[in-house]
């Protein structure tokens, strides 16, 4: 009858299909799900049972850690494990620099270092500007002088002996006004990066916790919503941190496992249970009951939490790869923390919003300060979503350009070891540092030529002739050390090297292995040598990285293709995601070049530029990025394949995941932003590159990526983009595709 609305238009549920029940990785979330649902006190007092059990595991069994020897990569790795089973391995050594107007001054403040250090129980040995090698430890007529010495016990714990050392030297130090004292080496550089790394972490955690804290009451306008994310995200990071320590035991850890399980830790399980709170509330919001509601979220955002969750993991696995012992340990730990708050979120996380039940809700904020929710147009995003799926090409082909634009520095990236550029400027130890070098160029690092052969002990002159031959290399200034192991098969040849930049480090290295190392043979009948240090290490290292990096990108790739076309069903759509994620990484690598490569910054976020990336940096971001951008991505395209699924057209669906899903993933993108920035105003250079990283990646993939580039794709796709079920029947798709049959003609 004309103007009588039809059923379907009265009741929009009407024209949407009936439920299907959950199939796949859904059917399997709900299974996990279930137990909690039917006893959620039994999973809450389970969850926090396997926290303390995992916190007392790790106190039980301590965290081993990597040692120098086990750090080794390449021909420096197998110089050094020849070194350790020798009984060769270099002490930790540091040295003094003694400056005064005058030579007097500077001769008496030496003899006072030189006896004062010799009463300290951990130091093993002294040498001073007197003696018969003197004269090498002495420069300006005298006003200059350097005091060496080498301390006791473990160099690996050499940060913990070498405290009394700083004692000694500064009580001398006031005692001797108008004459500088200058102290660097390893212990001193270990203990003053230790106090740094350790300082910044705590606040970090002072500063992480309330920012996220703030964003989540904003975000659900309830203290008691927002605090269930957070408190999810800190019992999974406290359970990585003891399991840790039993890994460690199969895995050892690396000094940057544990700040970066904190950061991974914090950020996925923060992000994966706001994702699953938003949805509950929805639904709940929506009519449903508590168990509807639970259910619907479990078969929905659960599913997309496991796939994102387990293409994190994917992506870390591919660290593991490398061969490399740093990058071994960050995997373990990182692949540890992501499957404890994946747990946590599909089973922990439903018990907790069964008990609360609506009283999720209490502590409201004030219904100004509370988030509006507009149904229909989704705010900005939704009516972004809107504009972007009727023109789809010229909006996917704007902000292709726009991140080919920023990737496009990536092409000039720069990679290298810091050193103690990675230290704040400010740093006394800096100025130490090339105060030294300055003065003895080489003094505060040195180069290993390690020689194996037989009878090597009586062939010190050779050896000495073949240091001398190194050093002309090096362009060292100071004494040449030999050392030669008991059974006379192995030496150690140490010999000064000067700081230079990445570039002249590797032709160093290389002069070395090319024309020193082969030389061995001649100065000594019959040996073989081979060359480590803290620059060999460093090239080596490189090397590793460059010949590992396509491995482990196909690997990343491949697998992440895989998962994508499990849940999705579409190689189309797989491959798509996978070609938009790896355009915001590259957005990302080009951030980092025009922020650290360059000096315009410096002021800004306080360091100094060395011109390069650490080294480490760009395999390590490609994974972590990879990984956590697929959050956004998944979220996205679960809500569209939901559309789908109802019935809805491609573009029509395209536009409502963008808006259904706009609240969570702004939320969680300023809550990975602001916790990622937090470490980029630490104070070392690695952390300010991985937060400037991490936050510039996320911000893109929450912006141009998921709002933008990711809805157009799929409505450029169309009834490509999903390998949906057949349907039979249904009305909405009929009467949509009769409206568009009929508007065309």
């Amino acid at each position: 009858m004309p103007g009588t609305p039809s059923p379907a238009a009265a009741d929009p549920a009407a024209a949407q299909p009936p439920e299907r029940p959950p199939t796949g990785l859904a059917r399997l979330v709900l299974r996990a799900a279930g137990p909690a649902r039917r006893r959620p006190r039994t999973t809450i007092a389970l969850w926090l049972l396997f926290v303390v059990l995992c916190t007392l595991a790790g106190g039980l069994t301590g965290t081993r850690g990597l040692t120098d020897a086990e750090q080794g990569i390449g021909e420096s790795g197998r110089a050094d494990a020849r070194l350790d089973a020798a009984g060769l391995r270099a002490p930790a050594s540091e040295v003094v620099l003694v400056r005064s107007a005058t030579a007097a001054a500077t001769a008496r403040t030496a003899d006072r270092l030189v006896a004062r250090l010799r009463r300290v129980p951990q130091v093993a040995a002294v040498q001073g500007p007197r003696g018969p090698q003197g004269a090498q430890l002495r420069r300006d007529g005298g006003r200059t002088a350097l005091v060496r010495l080498t301390l006791r016990g473990d160099p690996d714990d050499a940060g913990d002996h070498v405290g009394p050392v700083l004692d000694a030297v500064a009580a001398v130090g006031k005692a001797a006004p108008g004459v500088r004292l200058d102290q660097v080496g390893d212990g001193s550089m270990s203990r003053a990066t230790d106090d740094i790394v350790a300082e910044d972490l705590r606040r970090a955690e002072l500063l992480s916790l309330p920012v996220t804290l703030l964003v989540l009451v904003i975000a659900f306008g309830a203290l008691v919503a927002a605090s269930v994310p957070l408190l999810l995200g800190i019992t999974a990071v406290a359970a990585a941190m003891g399991a840790l320590g039993v890994v460690s035991q199969l895995v050892p850890n690396g000094d940057s496992t544990g700040s970066l399980v904190v950061l991974i830790g914090l950020a996925v399980g923060v992000d994966y249970s706001l994702f699953y709170v938003r949805r509950e509330r929805e639904e709940r919001r929506r009519g449903h009951g508590p168990d509807a509601a639970l259910r619907a979220a479990s078969a929905s955002v659960g599913r997309a939490i496991l796939v994102s969750g387990l293409t994190v993991v994917v992506a870390l696995a591919g660290l593991l790869l490398t061969g490399i012992p740093d990058f071994t340990s960050m995997a373990a730990g990182t692949i540890v923390v992501v499957l404890i708050a994946l747990l946590g979120s599909l089973t922990v996380l439903p018990a907790v919003l069964v008990l609360l039940g609506d009283r999720v809700d209490r502590g409201r904020l004030p219904r100004v300060l509370r988030p509006r929710r507009r149904a229909g147009a989704g705010g900005l995003w939704g009516g972004l979503a809107a504009g972007v799926t009727r023109r789809p090409a010229a909006a996917l082909l704007i902000v292709g350009a726009l991140l080919v634009a920023l990737a496009v520095p990536a092409l000039g990236m720069r990679t290298g070891d810091a050193g103690v550029d990675s230290l704040p400027p400010d740093t006394p130890l800096r100025r130490s540092v090339a105060a030294v070098e300055a003065a003895f160029p080489g003094a505060p690092d040195s180069v290993s030529v390690v020689v194996h052969g037989r009878g090597l002990d009586g062939h010190r002159a050779g050896l000495r002739a073949l240091g001398a031959r190194a050093r002309a290399v090096t362009g060292g200034r100071g004494a040449i050390d030999v050392a030669v192991a008991r059974d006379g098969r192995t030496a150690l040849v140490a010999v000064p090297r000067p700081q230079t930049d990445e570039e002249g480090t590797r032709r160093t290295i290389e002069a070395l292995r090319g024309d020193v190392a082969p030389a061995a043979g001649r100065l000594v009948p019959g040996a073989h040598a081979e060359v480590t240090g803290g620059g060999a290490y460093g090239v080596d290292f490189a090397d590793a990285l460059g010949a590992k990096l396509p491995l482990v990108v196909g690997f990343v790739l491949g697998l992440a293709f895989v998962l994508l076309f499990a849940a999705f069903r579409s190689v189309r759509l797989a491959a798509t995601v996978i070609a938009l994620n790896l355009l915001s990484v590259g957005a990302s690598y080009g951030v980092l070049v025009l922020v650290f490569q360059h000096t315009w910054a410096e002021g800004l976020l306080g360091f100094t530029s060395s011109g390069a990336i650490v080294a480490w940096m760009p395999l390590l971001a490609f994974v972590i990025l990879f990984g956590l951008s697929m959050d956004y991505s998944v979220l996205v395209l679960e809500r569209i394949r939901e559309a789908r699924l109802r019935g809805l057209a491609p573009r029509e669906a395209a536009a409502d995941g963008v808006r259904a899903t706009a609240g969570t993933v702004t939320s969680a993108a300023v809550v990975m932003v602001a916790v990622f920035a937090i470490f980029a105003l630490l104070r070392l250079v690695e952390m300010k590159q991985l937060g400037v990283g991490l936050a510039a990646a996320v911000l893109l993939d929450a912006t141009l990526v998921r709002g933008v580039a990711l809805p157009a794709a799929v409505t450029l796709l169309g009834e490509r983009a999903f390998g949906l079920p057949r349907r039979r029947g249904s009305a909405a798709t009929a009467t949509r595709r009769r409206a568009r049959a009929g508007a065309a003609d």
